[in-house]
């Protein structure tokens, strides 16, 4: 059976297909962007076909990205030009990237056991200058959902390892390195859009 990195290769044009379509535009996307310095640098974490990348940069914003598909950053690159795109893990070290004034990262944990959430909040804490932002989206659940994770693709088995999380499960696994803010809106409750500074309060 093939892992999340391949399932992801597999099915890079069919995201990128739908994510870059008006109607995958993500809602709270604006209002964390104006949170951050004008013209700031904005990581994508886990960028997919970077379509959210797209977007912030469109913005005004020096954008890069960041995700372990070579497939998915293939398309991103040939759609987005001008914006660095880097393949790496997101629990692995990508300070090589540069700080940035903030982190989108889009449904990006949904592939984080919990164990290792304190890991991934140490890695972005890395790069994100004091004062800056996350907002992270995640599946509100608890523990893997196996409908999510298992899929066949032209007779091929994947499991992509869905992970959900309480919002209480990502607080406590950043509160070393982040403060909480608050939840920005989202019209699909499943998800829960959280926001996070590095260090001090927020407005």
């Amino acid at each position: 059976m093939r892992g999340t990195r391949e399932y992801y290769d597999k099915t890079a044009a069919e995201w990128a297909e739908n994510g870059y379509g008006d109607g995958a535009y993500l809602p709270c996307l604006d209002e964390f962007l104006s949170l951050l310095p004008p013209g700031g640098r904005v990581l994508d974490l886990c960028c997919g076909a970077g379509y959210e990348t797209g977007r912030i940069r469109a913005r005004g914003f020096e954008a890069l990205g960041l995700d372990f598909s070579g497939e998915s950053l293939k398309i991103a690159r040939e759609r987005n030009p001008d914006i660095p795109f880097y393949q790496g893990d997101m629990l692995e070290d990508y300070a090589h990237t540069g700080m940035v004034d903030g982190i989108l990262l889009s449904a990006g944990l949904v592939h984080v056991e919990v164990a290792d959430l304190p890991r991934a909040f140490a890695r972005m804490a890395a790069v994100v200058r004091p004062g800056g932002y996350v907002l992270a989206s995640i599946r509100e659940g608890r523990g893997r959902l196996e409908e999510w994770s298992l899929r066949e693709i032209d007779g091929e088995r994947y499991d992509r390892n869905f992970i959900a999380h309480t919002p209480n499960e990502v607080m406590g696994a950043a509160q070393s390195w982040f403060s909480y803010c608050r939840e920005l809106a989202f019209d699909m409750p499943i998800w829960r859009q959280l926001l996070f500074r590095r260090e001090g309060g927020c407005p």
